[in-house]
């Protein structure tokens, strides 16, 4: 998934636990990569019912096959033509930080927050895909 200034076949660099990210501008497709640098690799040591989806160009979640349906996301859609497959619904914001982890089934939680101070919401509070439809604050570039 290329961008400006991301390297093309670069590793990922979150090897375990959770990561914060804040997309401060550029094209939207940025904070994709950042999300598929930051879930945590599968370690061939722990048995997980879910394996490390794939990330998709659009910033689609996609899961094996072969296993169950995931969970929902907040702000993610599941594809009604594969039922394995999230795709991101997010408006583009600036303002919106992810916390991203894998839980202990293997499944890729996102965690959405916002961080202008115009919303009157917490930084660590998180935020759902209708609050952040009606924002009146976002910021897209």
């Amino acid at each position: 998934m290329p961008c400006d200034g991301c390297p093309e076949h670069a590793p990922p660099d979150n090897p375990q636990g959770t990561a914060y990210l804040v997309h401060t501008g550029g094209p939207p497709e940025t904070i994709f990569v950042m999300v598929g640098r930051a879930i945590a690799q599968d370690d061939p040591a722990v048995v997980r019912k879910w394996s490390r989806p794939t990330i998709e160009a659009d910033g689609s979640l996609v899961y094996k096959q072969e296993e169950s349906e995931p969970s929902e996301i907040e702000g993610y859609k599941r594809d009604p033509n594969n039922p394995r497959r999230l795709r991101p619904v997010w408006p583009h914001c600036v303002w919106r930080a992810l916390r991203v982890w894998r839980a202990d089934t293997g499944e890729t939680r996102i965690l959405a927050c916002c961080l202008t101070p115009a919303s009157g919401l917490k930084a660590h509070e998180a935020v759902k895909l209708d609050q952040c439809k009606s924002c009146q604050h976002k910021v897209t570039r």
